[in-house]
């Protein structure tokens, strides 16, 4: 209903032709009933949708409200999400972003626990939608929550603070849960606090986000995303207290009911507590008041009742998974069951639950990790009856006495743990880079995977056909004939990537990478994240690439190589190309010691050079070792497909004109315009002799040096040459297969 596609127009056939097959009126009369409230929910969620926007690009004064569990701070950046109003019939939900002028400032926001009304002045616009491939789509992700514009701060005039109103539940829950963490990180150390934090509250950290690719690669995250375990821990102890003081079955359902809703908002709503706290309350009232539902029926309400109120709750990663995950349950458990003995039984869980996720983490996270199911046996006791009890007591203890012994110990055992994480991590996990699923892959994956399930209950050996069938079908990578050759959107940068058919060959040409600035201790981000974070690494592993066989650094500008540690990290490099003298900047230097140390072979290039293998790169300059400035830039020309390529780096005015000097015939289709298009590149001679079609200038939004330059951007309209700019069209890429020329250019998004 939100967004009809193919795959959902087939997903809606199978459903309706199911019940209807059923010829049950009172089943085609509930689902009926069903699918009228969805419907009418659809339809406000889409009106909100339509409603119209605050102004945009012109500064607007309003008020902003923020419940204290509602914003964070990072170094010198406050984000907060909260409801913006010019006047009481003007007001909707944001997300805004404001930079801390001093120190004392930011001390100031961090002692708050209140709830706050901010008068202010900013600027409102539409959130980024996604610019590369299978990327992050920021809008659509802050649409799912309700969010379709943006606030930018420029200035705040008045904070007000006060007490919530006696009715308004969810504010009041905001200051406790605020509270508690506070308490946590003034109480307890780093490491403690962090646990306490994100396994009790469900608060995730600028510090927890520093080990998320950790606990990624172990495949534990979910350990340490509140979920059904924790649900279960805390419902349970619950259950176990007032049972043993006494209090009857009957009554404790109301007082459990209470209780859930006061958890959920002690852990910030998040969607897998939500869903698991319905479905612990169906399935409680499907025993206390004799409904005679199945477990699959329990989770279908669940998930009605949150569909009803959360229509795009099944578009986000959380939701996904947390249903997912609690259906294939069902399935599961019947299958391990009749394993007699206890451990082989939870291994067995376990690995089949994993497995059963393939699809969704195929369609997500593009990799799966094998080694996920051992780690989750192994630690998931462990959490359950260690970790969560000992921080419980602690953190409820604590208000009565504080005990340095205690306090040290846990901290001594999380930073024992770490330790462990990291070494786990680093030499003893098994992952599986299956690339994006299409839908028609997708689908094909869940059939194969719900067969195994039947075959597996009916004990049939035609199970090791299908799993033989699933493996082929995570590696179809190896079957692809498409080759891509892809001009990455990463800001202020440069960012090539040349992808061959049957996945052959994984060629980089840049990294993209931000230039640091210095700032203030106090300003400095906890969390650095980098552009290849959101936009190279994901696309890569979208593209099912676990090794780059090849990366050319065109030269030593920290735009072009500067996230070129961190790629290597996610992805390992095989070979490293670079022109000869570019190690003479000290940080390109540091940069290929460290590359060296871990055994990559790097190798100084000058023109005459061809790396060949499935296709082949010729070297055209420098024709002598520089510095690793723009002048010094590697040029690279290939031909795929009958069509040739030009990447020119940041290559000059001046070395363009001995380019051509050199190679009086040098003719380009395509050309990777040189310096972001720069006034100090394009040269109009350069441009007239090699003749190109189209030309790809990649820049930064709003970037400070306004590139292209105007200059530039006349001399291509002279000469015809039809211009794509990573700032408005986002990735830039062409496709080829072995049979057919290369297609037309195709852009992720579309100019304004």
């Amino acid at each position: 209903m939100l967004e009809p596609s193919f795959l959902n127009g087939i997903i809606w056939f199978y459903f309706i032709s199911r019940i209807l097959c059923t010829r049950n009126k009172a089943i085609i009369s509930v689902s009926i009933l069903c699918l009228f409230i969805l419907a009418i929910s659809c339809w406000l969620t889409l009106n909100v949708e339509h409603q119209k926007k605050f102004p945009e690009a012109v500064e607007v004064g309003g008020h902003l409200s923020v419940l204290p569990d509602k914003y964070t701070i990072d170094g010198d950046s406050l984000q907060m999400e909260g409801s913006f109003y010019i006047s009481k019939k003007e007001k909707r939900k944001v997300v805004a972003f404001y930079r801390f002028r001093s120190e004392r400032e930011k001390q100031s926001w961090q002692k708050i626990n209140m709830p706050i009304d901010i008068t202010l002045l900013g600027e409102f616009e539409v959130p980024l939608a996604q610019t590369n491939l299978n990327g992050f789509n920021y809008r659509k992700y802050l649409k799912e929550k309700g969010i379709y514009q943006t606030l930018s701060i420029r200035d705040i005039y008045k904070i007000e603070t006060g007490n919530p109103k006696m009715y308004d539940v969810f504010a009041w829950l905001s200051c406790f849960r605020k509270k508690a963490i506070d308490h946590c990180d003034n109480l307890f150390l780093k490491e403690t606090s962090l646990h306490l934090k994100t396994l009790i509250f469900g608060f995730k950290s600028s510090e927890f986000s520093q080990k998320e690719d950790m606990l990624a690669n172990l495949g534990i995250l979910h350990l340490f995303s509140l979920s059904g375990m924790h649900v279960t821990f805390f419902i349970g102890s619950f259950r176990s207290f007032f049972l043993r003081g006494g209090i009857t079955i009957e009554r404790l359902f109301w007082l459990q009911l209470l209780f859930s809703i006061i958890y959920a908002g002690l852990t910030g709503f998040s969607i897998s507590v939500v869903r698991a706290l319905i479905q612990s309350m169906i399935s409680l009232g499907n025993r206390e008041f004799k409904w005679r539902l199945s477990g699959l029926d329990c989770w279908s309400l669940s998930l009605v009742v949150n569909l009803v109120f959360q229509p795009y709750v099944l578009f986000s990663t959380g939701g996904q998974l947390s249903y997912g995950l609690s259906f294939f349950i069902l399935y599961v458990h019947p299958i391990v069951e009749r394993v007699n003995k206890r451990f082989i039984r939870m291994y067995c869980f376990s690995l089949l639950l994993t497995v059963t996720m393939i699809p969704l983490v195929g369609r997500t996270f593009f990799e799966w990790q094998l080694t996920s199911s051992l780690f989750t046996f192994l630690l998931l006791p462990i959490f359950e009856r260690a970790i969560l009890p000992l921080l419980t007591i602690s953190f409820l203890g604590s208000f009565i006495y504080k005990i340095k012994l205690v306090i040290d110990s846990l901290e001594l055992y999380f930073v024992m743990q770490q330790s462990i994480f990291e070494w786990l991590s680093r030499y003893s996990t098994f992952t599986i880079v299956t690339g994006v699923f299409t839908p028609v892959l997708f689908l094909l994956i869940v059939i194969v995977l719900f067969l195994m399930l039947h075959l597996m209950y009916q004990r049939s050996k035609k199970v090791y056909l299908l799993g033989a069938g699933l493996l082929l079908l995570m590696n179809n990578k190896y079957f692809s004939f498409i080759g891509t050759i892809a001009f990455i959107d990463v800001g202020q940068g440069d960012s090539i990537f040349i992808q061959t058919p049957f996945h052959q060959e994984n060629i980089l040409i840049d990294t993209g990478g931000r230039i640091a600035f210095d700032k203030e201790k106090w300003a400095i981000k906890t969390n650095q994240t980098i552009n290849a974070d959101y936009s190279v690494i994901p696309y890569l592993k979208s593209k099912g690439v676990k090794y780059l066989d090849k990366v050319l650094i065109t030269h030593g500008h920290m735009d072009h190589f500067g996230d070129l540690l961190k790629i290597n990290e996610k992805i390992p490099i095989r070979s490293l190309y670079f022109p000869e003298g570019t190690e003479n900047k000290s940080a390109f230097q540091q940069t290929l010691n460290r590359l060296k140390a871990k055994g990559i072979k790097c190798y100084p290039v000058l023109a005459g050079a061809s790396i060949r293998h499935s296709i082949s790169l010729e070297i055209l300059a420098p024709t002598t070792a520089g510095t690793g400035e723009n002048k010094d830039s590697m040029v690279v020309y290939t031909k795929v497909s009958g069509q040739r390529f030009l990447f020119t780096g940041d290559l000059e005015k001046e070395g363009e004109r001995q380019l051509i000097q050199r190679f009086p015939t040098l003719r380009a289709d395509i050309l990777k315009v040189g310096h972001h298009g720069s006034k100090t590149s394009s040269d109009s001679l350069f441009i007239k002799k090699i003749k190109p079609r189209e030309g790809i200038i990649s820049c930064g939004r709003n970037n400070r040096f306004n590139h292209p330059h105007e200059e530039t951007i006349v001399t291509f309209e002279q000469e015809q040459i039809v211009q794509f700019q990573t700032d408005k069209n986002g990735m830039i890429y062409y496709e080829w297969t072995p049979f057919s020329k290369m297609s037309s250019v195709k852009t992720i998004m579309e100019e304004d």
